[in-house]
C-alpha cells in the first residue's frame, strides 16, 4: 500500500509475475506476458524502489491507478453481481438464501470476471507498486476467483494480502503478527488504520483488513467451518480491528451460524449486519430472513417485530404480503383457539380487492396452518384453492402439493399421495427432489393402475348383479351424469353430415336459458359448446384458419410430441364416446366368461399390486393384505404357491411366527413339490444353486458397487437383478455384505432375515460362522450399546488393548497411540491465526464388550532372515530400507467403502486378539488415497516380524479372516516408519512395492 509496506519479497514476486510463468496450483495461472511494446521496456512494477516515492509522484500513480485502472474493474464486478441479483428469484414461502444472487450465476460471467482480473494485473504490473490502490486491486482480483467458485484460488490470494502487505519495521523486515514483540498486541492480527480528518479524506484504508472478510467468505464456501470459526473469533477479539468493518464481520459470522443450521444466532449476527446492506430493499430482504430464522428458533416476539420492520422498508409487494402473512400465522393471542382465528384473518383478506393478486399466497399460507394441526383435508380444499388463483410463478403451490404428496406418501395412502404427486412441476426443484418425485410417480402410477382395476371390475361386477330394471334404471341415470359432466346433448346423439352440423345448439342463447345470459357467460353453453365443436371438428388447435387442414396438421404435430399427459394417444384427444344406456351395458360382465375374464383382471392387480408393495414400497403390512385378500377370494390363483411364500415372508419380518408358521405349513402341504416351498423349508433356491455365467456377472457387478459404497445403485441393480433371475439369493458374500450395510443403516429386521438365510444356507462354514456370531450380537444390539455407554474401564496401560482410529495416515512418532493428523492441502498456506481441526474417531469394537484377560506365553524367537543384511539407501529412490527398525503388516483394500473397510479392520483386530494375545497389535484403519485405504498392523520390532505375519496371516484371510471379501479386493505388504511420510507424499504403491522387492528377498 503505502511506502513503509514496500516489500522486497513483493517486488520479486510482481517483477517474476511480469517476467516468467507461475504455477501456484491446478486452474491458477500467473502467465503474464509482456506484449511487443513492452518487450524491451522494463514496467513501473519492476523499477518500484529505483525512485524515491516523492509526493508528486505518490499523487500521480494514486489517480492512474484509482480511475483508470481499479475504478472500471471494480464497476465491472459490481455490475456481474448486479446481474446475478436481478437473476435470482426468491421463494418467500421458505426459508430465504442467505444471498440474494448465486455463486452458479457469477461463474457463468467467467469471461466477464477473466476481464476484471485482467484489468488488476494490468494496473498492478504498470504502477509503481508503493501506490494506494495495488492492495484494492489484489482484492478485486481475489473476489472474481470467488466470484468463479475458484475458492483455493481465492484463498492464496487473500493469504497473500494477509502475508504481503503486513506491518514491517524500518529495516524491512516484517512483524511478528499477534505477538508482544516490535512492540504489537498480541491479541492482534489486523492492520491498524488511521481514518481521521482530514487523513481520511485522500487515503485509501488498507485492503488487508477487508481481505480477512473474503477469506473467512470463502473458508465458509470451501467447507472449513473450524478454520473460519476461527478466524472470525479472531478478529472478534481484535483490539485494532476497524470499525467501519464490524458490520461486515457480523455479516459473515451470521453466514457462518446460518450454513451450520444455527438460526438463532445467525439471526442475532445478522441483525446487527443489517448497516452493511447496499440498500433498502436487501435491508428489507434481510429483516424478513432474520424473521424467518427467529420464527425457527421459536423467538416468536422478535419475528414479529422483524415481519414488521421489512413492511416498513421494503418495496417488493411480494415480500410485503408474505410478511404481512408470516405475522398472521405466527400471531399466538387468542388461546388455544389462534390458528383458527389466524386462518378466518387470512380467508378475510383474500375477499379484499387490494390482495386479488396474491390470493394464491394467502390460501397457500393458510394451507400450511391447516397441515400444522395435521388437517390434510382443509390443508387440501386450501391447496386447491391455491392452484385455482395462482399466478405467472407457481412456487408456493407446487410446495404445498409437494409437502401434502409427502405426507400422504408417509401415511402410505398411495392412490391421494400419486394425485399430489403428479401436480408438482419438478422444473425448478432441486435435483435430489425432483430425481425423488419422478421414481415416486412411476412407482405409484403402476400401484395405481392396479388398485383402479380392482375397484372398476368389483364396482361393474356389483352393477351386474342388480336385477335387471334397477340395472336399468341405475345406468340410464349414471349416463345423464356422465353426459352432463362432459357437456354431451341430452338427446345422446349427433348427426352430422360431411362437416355440417345438423343437430346444434344455438350458440349465442337456447330455450333452456331463462336468465338471458350471453353465452360465454354461461358456464354449461361454453362448456356444450366445445364439447359439439370437438364431435364435429376434432381437437383443433386455437389458431387462425383453423378449418385448412395443412394448418392444422402442423399444429397437432407439434402438439402431439409435447403434450402426452393423461393421454395415451400420444397427445391426440380422440371424439368423445357415445355415452348411453347401451354402451355402459355392453361393460358389464353379465355372462360366465365375462365374469371369469374380470376376476381374472382383479386376481392379477391383487397378486401385483402385492408385489409392488413388498418389493418397491417395503410396506409389508400393506402386502400382506393384498395376498390375504387375493388368498381369500381366488384359492385357485395360479401363482399362489409364490404368494403364499411372500405371506410367510411377510409374518415372518413382522415377527408374526405363528401365522407365519400357518402358511409355511400351507405351503409344505399344497405345493410341497414348488420351488417356493423348498425355499421356505430348506432357504435353499433349487434354480440358483448352480448360476449361469451370466448370472455370476450381474450379481459380482451388484457385489462391487455394495463393496465401493454405491449403495443406492446397489439397491436399485440387485431388484432388477432379482426381477430378470427370480431370486433374492446369490452368495454368501453377498448376503453378508447386505446384512453388515443394513445393521449400519439400523435396519435391523433386514438384517437379521438375510443373516438367517446366510445360515440355513451356509451353516458350519466360517462365513456362516460369522454370520451367526453377528446374528447373535445383534440381537442384543441395545443391551451392548448401553454396556459400552455406561462401560468405565480403568485397566493398566501396559494392558490396554489398542483402540483403533479411523484417520488420515499418522505421522512417525515415538508412541504407541495413534496420532490423528490432518494433513493441510498442498500450496496452501493457512493462517497463522485459524485454530487446528482435531479429529476424534474411535471407533467402537461391539463384540469387546468385556474387558480381554492377557496370558503371556513365552515367546520362541523367530529365526531372522533379515538381520544381516546391510543398510540400503539409493538416492534415486525416496525410500530407505533398515531391517531392524518398527514395521507394519499392511492390508491394502482396493475400492472397498468405509462401512466394509471398517469390517475389514474389525475381523483382523478380533483375529489378532485370539492369535496373538502375547503381543495386542494395534489395527488402524487410514484412507490413503481415492481407490485404496490401508489397515496398519502393528508394531512389529523388525522387518522379518512383519513378513512372518503377514505369511502366516494370508493363507487365512479368505478362509476365516474376511471370507465376504473378494481376493481381488485386498493385497499385503510391509511398511517401516521410517518410509510412513515419504509413503504417504508419493502416493505411488507400485513404486514402493518395487522398492520393497529390490531389499527384501520374498513376495507376498
Amino acid at each position: 500500500m503505502r511506502h513503509s509496506r514496500l516489500l522486497t519479497l513483493f517486488t520479486l514476486y510482481i517483477a517474476s509475475l511480469c517476467l516468467q510463468p507461475l504455477h501456484a496450483q491446478l486452474g491458477f495461472d500467473l502467465n503474464i506476458k509482456k506484449t511487443k511494446p513492452y518487450e524491451e521496456r522494463e514496467l513501473k512494477a519492476e523499477k518500484t524502489g529505483d525512485k524515491k516515492f516523492t509526493a508528486p509522484r505518490r499523487i500521480i500513480q494514486n489517480t492512474t491507478t484509482h480511475y483508470n485502472y481499479f475504478f472500471n474493474a471494480s464497476n465491472k464486478l459490481n455490475d456481474i453481481i448486479n446481474r446475478a441479483k436481478a437473476a435470482h428469484r426468491d421463494n418467500y414461502a421458505e426459508i430465504l438464501p442467505f444471498y440474494n444472487y448465486s455463486l452458479e450465476n457469477t461463474a457463468r460471467e467467467k469471461g466477464q470476471l477473466d476481464s476484471v482480473i485482467y484489468k488488476s494485473k494490468t494496473g498492478i504490473v504498470l504502477h509503481d507498486l508503493r501506490n494506494d490502490w495495488i492492495d484494492d486491486l489484489y482484492l478485486l482480483w481475489g473476489a472474481s476467483y470467488y466470484l468463479q467458485q475458484d475458492f483455493d484460488s481465492a484463498y492464496q490470494m487473500f493469504q497473500f494480502i494477509n502475508y504481503a502487505f503486513a506491518e514491517k519495521e524500518k529495516d524491512g523486515y516484517y512483524k511478528y503478527i499477534g505477538s508482544r514483540m516490535d512492540g504489537n498486541n498480541s491479541l492482534s492480527v489486523s492492520t491498524k488504520e488511521n481514518m481521521r480528518f482530514p487523513k481520511g479524506l485522500i487515503t485509501d484504508p488498507p485492503g488487508r483488513n477487508d481481505a480477512f472478510i473474503w477469506q473467512i467468505r470463502t473458508l465458509i464456501q470451501s467447507g472449513a467451518m473450524p478454520e473460519a470459526g476461527s478466524l472470525i473469533a479472531t478478529l472478534k477479539n481484535d483490539p485494532v480491528f476497524p470499525k467501519r468493518l464490524q458490520p461486515s464481520l457480523n455479516e459473515v459470522q451470521a453466514y457462518w451460524f446460518y450454513q451450520q443450521g444455527m438460526w438463532d444466532s445467525a439471526a442475532t449476527h445478522l441483525v446487527l449486519a443489517l448497516d452493511v446492506a447496499d440498500n433498502k430493499q436487501e435491508k428489507a430482504r434481510w429483516e424478513y430472513l432474520a424473521a424467518q430464522l427467529y420464527e425457527q428458533s421459536g423467538n416468536w416476539e422478535t419475528a414479529e417485530g422483524l415481519y414488521a420492520k421489512s413492511i416498513a422498508h421494503t418495496l417488493d409487494p411480494v415480500l410485503d404480503i408474505y410478511a404481512r402473512l408470516n405475522l398472521i400465522r405466527i400471531n399466538k393471542s387468542g388461546g388455544d383457539d389462534y390458528i383458527n382465528k389466524n386462518i378466518a384473518e387470512l380467508l378475510k383478506m383474500a375477499k379484499r380487492d387490494r390482495y386479488v393478486e396474491y390470493r394464491d399466497v394467502i390460501y397457500y399460507m393458510a394451507a400450511q396452518m391447516e397441515l400444522s394441526r395435521n388437517n390434510f383435508d382443509a390443508a387440501q380444499a386450501l391447496l386447491l384453492k391455491s392452484a385455482q388463483y395462482k399466478n405467472a410463478g407457481t412456487a408456493s403451490t407446487n410446495s404445498g402439493f409437494l409437502q401434502l404428496a409427502d405426507l400422504f406418501f408417509k401415511q402410505k395412502k398411495y392412490t391421494r399421495a400419486a394425485i399430489f404427486y403428479d401436480s408438482v412441476h419438478i422444473e425448478n426443484l432441486a435435483t435430489a427432489d425432483a430425481l425423488r418425485i419422478t421414481q415416486r410417480k412411476d412407482l405409484l402410477r403402476g400401484l395405481v393402475t392396479q388398485l383402479k382395476t380392482v375397484l372398476l371390475q368389483d364396482s361393474v361386477q356389483r352393477i351386474a348383479a342388480m336385477p335387471q330394471k334397477e340395472r336399468e334404471d341405475y345406468l340410464r341415470k349414471l349416463a345423464r351424469q356422465l353426459r352432463k359432466q362432459r357437456g354431451l346433448k341430452e338427446d345422446e346423439a349427433v348427426i352430422t353430415k360431411g362437416n355440417t352440423l345438423t343437430s346444434a345448439a344455438n350458440p349465442f342463447g337456447s330455450s333452456n336459458n331463462t336468465k338471458g345470459e350471453w353465452y360465454f357467460y354461461n358456464d354449461r353453453s361454453k362448456t356444450t359448446g366445445l364439447a359439439t365443436f370437438k364431435q364435429v371438428w376434432g381437437n383443433r388447435p386455437n389458431i387462425d384458419n383453423w378449418r385448412r387442414a395443412s394448418n392444422v396438421t402442423a399444429q397437432l404435430r407439434s402438439t402431439a410430441l409435447g403434450n402426452t399427459r393423461g393421454n395415451p394417444a400420444g397427445g391426440i384427444v380422440p371424439q368423445e364416446e357415445l355415452l348411453n344406456y347401451e354402451s355402459l351395458l355392453n361393460t358389464l360382465p353379465l355372462t360366465v366368461q365375462q365374469v371369469q375374464v374380470s376376476n381374472d383382471s382383479i386376481a392379477n392387480a391383487l397378486y401385483t399390486a402385492g408385489i409392488i408393495y413388498a418389493d418397491e414400497l417395503e410396506d409389508v403390512d400393506a402386502s400382506i393384505l393384498s395376498f390375504e385378500e387375493l388368498r381369500r377370494r381366488f384359492g385357485n390363483y395360479p401363482k399362489m404357491d409364490e404368494a403364499l411364500f411372500r405371506l410367510y415372508y411377510g409374518y415372518t419380518k413382522k415377527g408374526e411366527l405363528q401365522k407365519a408358521s400357518e402358511i409355511k405349513k400351507l405351503l409344505a402341504g399344497q405345493y410341497s413339490n414348488s420351488r417356493y416351498a423348498t425355499i421356505a423349508s430348506t432357504g435353499n433356491d433349487p434354480f440358483t444353486n448352480a448360476p449361469t455365467t451370466e448370472v455370476t456377472k450381474v450379481y459380482e457387478k451388484v457385489y462391487d458397487l455394495y463393496l465401493e459404497g454405491n449403495f443406492s445403485e446397489a439397491n436399485v441393480a440387485k431388484k432388477v437383478a432379482d426381477s430378470i433371475y427370480h431370486t433374492n439369493y446369490w452368495s454368501p458374500q453377498l448376503l453378508y455384505i447386505q446384512a453388515v450395510y443394513n445393521i449400519k443403516q439400523r435396519n435391523d429386521s433386514i438384517a437379521s432375515t438375510i443373516l438367517t438365510t446366510l445360515i440355513q444356507q451356509n451353516g458350519g462354514t466360517p462365513i456362516g460362522n460369522k454370520a451367526a456370531n453377528l446374528l447373535q450380537v445383534l440381537g442384543r444390539r441395545a443391551q451392548i450399546e448401553t454396556e459400552l455407554t455406561n462401560l468405565q474401564l480403568d485397566m493398566p496401560a501396559s494392558e490396554k488393548l489398542a483402540v483403533p482410529v479411523t484417520s488420515k495416515l499418522p505421522p512417525v512418532s515415538d508412541k504407541k497411540e495413534p496420532v490423528v493428523t490432518k494433513l493441510p492441502p498442498p500450496n496452501v498456506k493457512r493462517d497463522t491465526t485459524s485454530v487446528g481441526k482435531k479429529v476424534d474417531a474411535i471407533s467402537k469394537d461391539t463384540a469387546a464388550v468385556k474387558p480381554v484377560v492377557v496370558i503371556k506365553k513365552p515367546a520362541t524367537k523367530p529365526v531372522d532372515t533379515l538381520v544381516k543384511m546391510p543398510v540400503v539407501t539409493k538416492p534415486a529412490s525416496p525410500y530407505t530400507f533398515h531391517a531392524q527398525t518398527e514395521y507394519y503388516a499392511v492390508v491394502i483394500l482396493n475400492r472397498v467403502d468405509a462401512v466394509f473397510a471398517g469390517e475389514a479392520r474389525t475381523a483382523f483386530f478380533r483375529y489378532n486378539r485370539e492369535k496373538f494375545s502375547d503381543k495386542p497389535l494395534d489395527a488402524i484403519l487410514t484412507t490413503y488415497d481415492d481407490a485404496n485405504k490401508l489397515i496398519l498392523i502393528g508394531n512389529f520390532a523388525s522387518a522379518q516380524e512383519a513378513v512372518d505375519y503377514v505369511r502366516k496371516t494370508m493363507p487365512l484371510s479368505p478362509k476365516e479372516i474376511v471370507p465376504w471379501l473378494k481376493s481381488d479386493k485386498y493385497s499385503f505388504t510391509i511398511l517401516s516408519k521410517e518410509n510412513l511420510q515419504a509413503f504417504i507424499q508419493e502416493k505411488n504403491l507400485g513404486q514402493y512395492q518395487k522398492f520393497l522387492e529390490q531389499n527384501i528377498p520374498v513376495k507376498f
